[in-house]
């Protein structure tokens, strides 16, 4: 079975009632002459994709990209999944009135926030005036409808009558029909004859209707052929189709040609020629247009939006031509990474829709082109701006622009990468601005007094100051990403400006900052917060004519404390000179100490006291509401940076393990069902106490998260095998759990693919064990046929299992992880006890190191066979020494 006509979207946060509405009015249908088109809003399907099926009465079916070329559907979406669907008037499962009415009925099946729900589409197109050939040119498939002028079943029941009188005495036969398709010939331009049902394994569509006849072809088969027509490359489908009724033969003749070519680009203008007259269509030299049309998205275009919009219809000699100006509201820029760097590309659908007739003749042919274009990629290197002011200490620049669909990720300097939330807490001011047409620039402020800047050697007058940085971007929503490199540079003159300089010891860490030539015109910040008169005297401030200098204490506020061990507690201050309007820094200096401080006590009488330190990773964290393993175990005192824990090792949960000759005794502080985010690590204070079993000395020993890191406790996870029945041999497209129980035949081949989802090691391998069907879910039922025995195909089937080998190129991260294979359903149709109505697929799956000396178990799937060893069956204690997973599909009907 052909993969799912399915489409991506970009992933859209909005609140539950805007989404109501947009649903509401996100999907809508009108019909464009012998087309009916179906709008879909991305926003509704939430970052995921759609489904369309065809209503037929009750039946819902399936709209596959097979499907889809031989009975009338093609689909254009942009990345977002804003999407276009359009259905002949003609195709399979309309239902027509005499009056020149179409039904159709669609599904549009939604997955993600919406998950499975239903959106059906109905619509009547009125299209009672078909001229005698009409040819629809789409992106996937064309199609052509004539008037075919075979006999009614009235007259050839006259006729019949006629013929009896003369040559024979029977009577008419009851319930007589109109002719028969007998065959089709095509021309390539070489003749070739096929049945119908040969045609339509080949995807073609063919359909007689009382007074017309359609035929819709793909584009990439056998029976269609390329040739250019006044230098436009055309896909030509041409045919002749016999029509047999007893004793009389009829020949119907349809042909269909298409463009496939004919756009050509300058830097702000799209052309597209579609040939005047198409001479494959054509008897005559020479026909007469009637009406010619061009519009967007298979809608006509009047002459005032043409107009206001800059295109241009005009017709020549040869060609008529069409004139789009790149940028146009009626299509879309998308941004991309070519060879690593930034391109982007347009995109629009045209129309050209014609009616012509051929000079000396009655017959008319309307004639509709849907194309959509595509520019090529183009450099789009972003410009920078430098606003940088010398005299102001700081570098200034815009950068841009850019496509709504990029974002900046992270800048990366000499010394680290950093997020755009690292990098606005080490200094850089980073803000991105959006133009009123949607594009965006980036805006970076950075001081020249930053530590990731450069000072170069001054002269007798400047002082060069440098600065490299590598920006990182994304594309939404293809998640690809590329870089932009920038090297700043700004010479000032010079002078002496401020400078901060510092040192600590065991309790407090003390800061000395010069004035500089300017003097003290700044203002200081000390850790959060700004140098008050009042926070000067707690610090202990002093100055004269040149300086000043602070003391500021352990266990100040304003010090940031980034780790802890048994004996000592990391501690950082952060000190900014700024100007007096505090918009950017003159100076930046940071200082890391280690202060020795006792945050564990472990007693020889049994008792334990902890201190809990709030570090800067988690500046959310109340040290109040922490507790130990028993969550009624809270702090003996706390405050805003601190928990103090005493307890016994009886109680709160302590748990206790003997090692050599040591007892440990192990708890941790945590919050009990605290909500985490990405930005702020889970809190946990692990801490342990080790006694020694013969003497009364007490060892310490103390872990605590890091400031980037939080250490936890060891964890376990769970890993997950599926089986996936793919839909064909090239396993791009799987059946879900709602498509069960799935329909097939008897002599069809099942695809399946049985994976490990949850674990990336490539050091391990998935090996299927064994494989067989059984009538139920019940893996131990009877009857039982078996396809995989001992890790190979059953070697007593006359239609043995296959295996496909995976590689990366198929899409596999870890080709090891998984194994697909194809159930030849053969076997079950020579077998005399046969599998009728339903059919359940189980296997074994052993998960093992390709390493193992298991007696070839763990060499790879069916390693016997590829070594040339002989079989020799497993024992039960063997396969029990690895890890086996049991795995089943879903129901399956055999017709």
């Amino acid at each position: 079975m052909s993969p799912l006509l399915c489409f991506q979207v970009l992933i859209l946060t909005i609140s539950t009632a805007t989404q109501i509405v947009a649903y509401q009015d996100a999907v809508s249908s009108v019909c464009l002459g012998n087309v009916l088109r179906v709008s879909v809003d991305g926003s509704i399907l939430a970052g995921k994709s759609a489904r369309v099926d065809a209503l037929n009465g009750s039946d819902v079916i399936p709209i596959t990209s097979f499907l889809a070329t031989q009975c009338g559907y093609s689909m254009t979406s942009d990345p977002w999944g804003n999407t276009l669907l359009y259905a002949s008037l003609q195709h399979c499962y309309v239902q027509s009135r005499g009056d020149g009415t179409f039904d159709t009925h669609l599904q549009l099946r939604t997955y993600g926030k919406d998950s499975g729900r239903v959106h059906t589409v109905s619509q009547s197109c009125s299209y009672s005036q078909l001229a005698s050939r009409e040819i629809l040119c789409t992106n996937n498939y064309m199609e052509v409808s004539v008037e075919h002028g075979l006999p009614t079943s009235e007259q050839l029941k006259w006729m019949t009558s006629s013929v009896k009188d003369v040559t024979s005495s029977e009577s008419v036969p009851r319930g007589m029909k109109v002719p028969r398709l007998e065959k089709v010939v095509i021309y390539t331009p070489a003749e070739k004859a096929f049945t119908p049902m040969e045609l339509h394994k080949l995807g073609y569509g063919l359909y007689t209707y009382p007074a017309r006849l359609l035929i819709r072809s793909p584009y990439d088969t056998t029976a269609t052929y390329s040739q250019d027509v006044a230098g436009v490359p055309m896909a030509i489908m041409t045919s002749s189709l016999v029509y047999k009724h007893r004793w009389m033969v009829s020949l119907v003749k349809a042909a269909a040609a298409c463009p496939t070519g004919g756009v050509s680009f300058t830097e702000d203008l799209i052309s597209w020629r579609l040939p005047r007259h198409i001479t494959p269509l054509l008897s005559s030299s020479s026909c007469e247009t009637l009406e010619a049309y061009m519009g967007i998205d298979g809608q006509r275009m009047d002459e005032a939006t043409m107009i206001a919009q800059g295109y241009y219809f005009y017709v020549t000699d040869t060609h008529f031509v069409v004139e789009m100006p790149i940028g146009s509201p009626y299509g879309y820029y998308k941004s991309h990474v070519h060879e690593g760097r930034y391109h982007t590309t347009y995109s629009i659908a045209p129309m050209i829709e014609l009616l012509w007739r051929e000079m000396g003749g009655s017959d008319e042919t309307r004639y509709k082109v849907l194309f959509p274009i595509s520019t090529p990629p183009i450099p789009r290197p972003p410009h920078v701006q430098d606003y940088t002011v010398p005299e102001e200490g700081m570098f200034k620049i815009v950068f841009g622009a850019f496509l709504p669909d990029v974002e900046l990720i992270n800048i990366t300097t000499d010394s680290a990468v950093m997020t755009l939330a690292e990098a606005a807490a080490n200094g850089f001011d980073i803000q991105e601005h959006v133009f009123p047409n949607g594009s965006k620039a980036f805006r970076l402020q950075v001081p020249f007094s930053h530590p990731t800047a450069v000072k170069g050697n001054p002269n007798v007058k400047t002082v060069t100051y440098g600065l490299h940085i590598v920006f990182g971007f994304l594309i939404q929503p293809e998640q690809t990403t590329f870089s932009y490199s920038s090297v700043l540079e700004a010479a000032v003159d010079d002078t002496d400006l401020a400078s901060v300089t510092g040192s600590c010891d065991q309790m407090n860490v003390y800061i000395t900052v010069q004035y500089g030539s300017q003097g003290h015109n700044f203002e200081t910040v000390v850790g959060g917060s700004l140098l008050t008169a009042e926070l000067a005297q707690q610090y202990s401030f002093n100055e004269n004519g040149t300086h000043f200098t602070l003391t500021v204490p352990f266990g100040s506020p304003d010090l940031a404390f980034e780790a802890v061990h048994s004996s000592n507690v990391m501690g950082r201050l952060d000190v900014a000179l700024q100007n007096l309007e505090r918009t950017w820094n003159i100076t930046y200096f940071s200082l890391a100490c280690s202060f020795i401080t006792s945050v564990l006590d472990c007693s020889p009488n049994g008792t334990i006291g902890a201190l809990a330190v709030k570090l800067d990773t988690v500046p959310s964290l109340n040290p109040g509401q922490l507790s130990l393993n028993d969550p009624s175990c809270g702090p003996s005192f706390s405050d805003d940076r601190f928990a103090f824990f005493y307890f016994r090792v009886d109680t709160c949960g302590t748990t206790r393990a003997f090692k050599d000759d040591v007892m440990v005794y192990k708890n941790m502080a945590s919050l009990k069902n605290q909500l985490t985010t990405n930005e702020e690590p889970k809190y946990q204070f692990v801490f342990s106490c080790i006694y020694s079993v013969n003497a009364t000395k007490t060892l310490a020993y103390f872990t605590m998260p890091q400031s980037t890191a939080p250490v936890a406790e060891p964890g376990v996870g769970d890993f997950t095998v599926q089986m996936r029945l793919a839909q064909d041999v090239t396993y791009t497209q799987f059946y879900s759990d709602w498509d069960y129980p799935v329909v097939t035949y008897l002599r069809q081949p099942l695809f399946f693919e049985v994976a490990l989802t949850t674990l990336g090691d490539p050091n391990v391998e998935l090996i299927i064990d064994n494989c067989w069907a059984t009538l139920n879910k019940d893996r131990a039922s009877k009857p039982r046929w078996d396809t995989i025995v001992d890790g190979c195909p059953n070697p007593e089937d006359p239609d043995q299992t296959v295996f496909h080998p995976e590689t990366l190129y198929d899409g596999v991260l870890f080709p090891s992880l998984s194994k697909r294979f194809e159930v030849k359903m053969f076997s079950f149709a020579e077998a005399e006890d046969a599998p009728v109505g339903q059919v359940v697929f189980h296997c074994d799956v052993v998960i093992c190191d390709p390493h193992s000396p298991l007696n070839g178990l763990c060499h790879g799937q069916c390693a016997k066979q590829q070594m040339g060893r002989k079989h020799v069956k497993r024992g039960p204690r063997m396969v029990s020494e690895l890890h086996v997973e049991h795995v089943s599909s879903g129901l399956i009907f055999l017709l």
